[in-house]
């Protein structure tokens, strides 16, 4: 876990890039340095210090997502309005795009929000529509979800990546994580906010109306947290 320090940005620098005036989480022993040469501030590292920021702030996240939506903004192209996507890492390979949300869906979530709604593509691999964010959390969790099948054909002993997301959205580790504030897996059978009985949530149905995030900008946000958290383990 990284300790944070919160840097207040020059006012100069918040209006070049639009940017909201919060208190920006900075590891401490970089500090000192950026105190002294804000102006040259990199974009992509302050992003992947709000993802991780946001996963351990517990239920107060959401004083992050202006500013990592912002920063996502900034950071992917900006002619980029592709309805779908790819990205990938060495060990993993992802579908951007609108799902149904009235399918059968695998969830993150995270307090009362949709953070992203999971469904298969028709080889079993799969397609991700986001809608708020990614936290350090949500974005290991479509990482490991998306990993290359095994030698045999599998993954992590499941036929295809949809029959592991199913399976891992079961487990009591989502509970725990949902009662912690963090984000976490949810399986809805019969689409968002359709419980099990075929009742209706008055809490995640409405959701079904929400439109997805950009494709280049969630692409971006999982780009970075990809390559700046290699060297700490993911």
């Amino acid at each position: 876990m990284t300790d944070f320090a919160e840097l207040r940005l020059k006012p100069a620098l918040l209006e070049r890039y639009a940017l909201p005036d919060i208190g920006y989480p900075v590891p401490v022993e970089r500090l000192v340095d950026l105190l002294t040469t804000d102006h040259n501030l990199d974009l992509a590292e302050l992003l992947f210090w709000l993802q991780q920021a946001s996963r351990e702030a517990s239920r107060d996240f959401r004083r992050y997502e202006p500013a990592m939506a912002r920063l996502a903004q900034l950071l992917a192209p900006a002619d980029d309005l592709s309805e779908t996507a790819s990205v990938q890492g060495d060990e993993w390979w992802l579908e951007l795009g609108p799902v149904d949300l009235d399918g059968e869906l695998v969830t993150i979530q995270r307090d009362d929000e949709l953070v992203a709604a999971i469904a298969p593509r028709a080889d079993g691999r799969l397609r991700v529509a986001v809608y708020r964010p990614l936290d350090a959390s949500s974005a290991a969790s479509l990482m490991n979800l998306s990993r290359h099948p095994d030698e045999d054909g599998k993954v992590n002993l499941r036929d295809n990546h949809w029959e592991y997301a199913k399976d891992a959205s079961c487990s009591m580790g989502q509970v725990y994580a949902a009662e912690a504030g963090d984000s976490y897996l949810s399986y809805w059978q019969y689409g968002i906010g359709i419980l099990h009985d075929r009742s209706e949530s008055p809490v995640f149905r409405p959701h079904r109306t929400l439109t997805p995030r950009r494709p280049a900008e969630v692409a971006t946000e999982l780009g970075i947290y990809y390559q700046l958290a290699d060297g700490q383990g993911r």
